[in-house]
């Protein structure tokens, strides 16, 4: 049995709960810590911590992706045909940022943040996607798109050198 924070259906939710912030921040928050570490780590590390940034954002795509795709499930109607087509865009795009090379990765990394946004808010308005999404999504993708295009600007730097 696995403990719940919120109570009631995630589906039905005008406000965010707790879990759900708790989770959705926490991942975002994984962003700041590896700019942290960027900043007060040698050199020699960098690219390192780097690479495992851009596997950590490749995997938030993939995650979010799981979240289109779960949230069809609550849908009255049922599944579209465009959810299992948002779903592995999403992950296509996610398992892609963790194969490129760095470069070309934390160039495009923002733009998919941005498309994510974008698409999460027309759903959640649309009753796609709970209702908290209204809520949630903007400013914790907002910070999202930040943090990366603030790594991805070390990583510019970083990786110039290492070539």
């Amino acid at each position: 049995m696995t403990p719940r924070i919120y109570t009631g259906k995630e589906a039905e939710a005008a406000r965010t709960p707790l879990e759900g912030a708790l989770l959705g921040w926490s991942a975002i928050l994984m962003l700041g810590i590896f700019l942290i570490a960027i900043r007060i780590a040698p050199k020699s590390v960098q690219a390192p911590i780097l690479r495992i940034a851009q596997i950590w954002v490749a995997g938030l795509f993939c995650f979010f992706a799981g979240v289109h795709r779960g949230a069809s499930f609550y849908a009255p109607e049922g599944p579209r045909l465009s959810d299992p087509l948002i779903f592995l865009s999403m992950h296509f795009g996610g398992l892609s940022l963790a194969l490129l090379s760095a470069r070309k990765a934390w160039r495009i990394a923002p733009a998919g943040m941005l498309l994510t946004l974008a698409g999460d808010t027309f759903l959640a308005r649309e009753d796609r996607l709970p209702q908290f999404f209204l809520r949630l999504r903007p400013l914790q993708l907002l910070v999202a798109t930040a943090l990366i295009t603030l790594l991805g600007s070390k990583a510019q730097t970083v990786f110039r050198t290492e070539a």
